[in-house]
């Protein structure tokens, strides 16, 4: 029978806290300390980002690594290398084809305009820059809060509590609706978790994540949350409807947004049933 401080210690909402506390302290901590190093040098900002950031990238997973497996006492396969070439590819695909669907909606519903083309080179970068991100927020959001939260409530509930925490989180910005913070909601929570349920690899949601900002941002030239790129590959406009364009969100806070991902996964869901890759609450185990 555990004691009481064991029994804190490895409740679920600790394990998140902690995770969360230290993968983030120290990966902060450690980019700071290098940015300073950087500022000493001559090298452009385009060269120190993603040098910094990949410092940060590195000590959140080392920390995830190295705390968890000592905390939980497992090997950590879930940021194993065996198949990564298989999982990146796959999400790229993933989450450029379901990106390029939800711009493709806008150019033929006529809410979507082309009016310039750029070079692809200067975006190499940001590249490298947005699957650092990709690393830092799937690690952080789905190895830690997600995995863990599943692993007490079970696959469903997790799903769940993850849409409410993101609706909750996007509902309050300006200009957002119900409809466009539920369709971001879809794709933060709801495509992400069910590829790493299906694989039980953040290598895949990391992937998606990178693909579909990384096509947003730097190829359609449209706005993530009220951000636009100045030197994406394509210069676009969008006007009309908020449900179509996504307002504020941009893409991603379109309803066609929310429909694809829902339909992804659906049946990334479906196929986790088969592979029985869903997780049973712990209450439930426990009966």
């Amino acid at each position: 029978m555990p004691s009481k401080g064991q029994s804190i210690l490895y409740f679920p909402l600790t394990r998140i806290v902690i995770g969360l506390a230290l993968c983030l302290g120290i990966g902060l901590a450690a980019m700071l300390g290098m940015q300073q190093l950087l500022n000493q040098t001559s090298l452009p900002p385009s060269e120190k980002d993603p040098i910094s950031g990949t410092v940060f990238a590195f000590l959140v997973c080392a920390v995830y690594i190295l705390l968890y497996q000592r905390y939980e006492k497992r090997k950590i396969t879930e940021l194993s290398t065996p198949k990564l070439p298989q999982h990146l590819a796959a999400g790229v695909l993933l989450g450029a084809g379901i990106a390029a669907a939800i711009v493709l909606i806008q150019y033929l519903t006529h809410v979507l305009t082309v009016t310039a083309t750029r070079p692809f080179l200067p975006l190499l970068p940001t590249l490298w820059n947005i699957f650092v991100n990709a690393t830092i927020a799937e690690t952080l959001i789905i190895g830690v809060v997600f995995r863990i939260t599943e692993d007490w409530l079970g696959s469903y509930l997790a799903l769940a509590v993850l849409f409410v925490l993101f609706f909750l989180l996007h509902v309050t910005a300006p200009g957002a609706t119900p409809i466009s913070a539920a369709c971001v909601a879809m794709h933060a929570a709801l495509l992400g978790c069910t590829a790493y349920i299906y694989t039980r690899s953040l290598w895949l949601p990391i992937a998606i994540h990178f693909a579909w900002d990384f096509s947003f941002a730097a190829l359609y030239g449209a706005s993530i949350n009220g951000y636009t790129m100045d030197d994406s590959l394509l210069a676009t406009n969008t006007n009309g409807p908020d449900l179509i364009t996504g307002g504020y969100f941009g893409p991603q806070g379109s309803i066609q947004a929310g429909l694809l991902c829902l339909l992804t996964g659906a049946f990334l869901l479906h196929f986790s049933r088969k592979h029985r890759q869903i997780i049973r609450p712990s209450f439930r185990k426990a009966g």
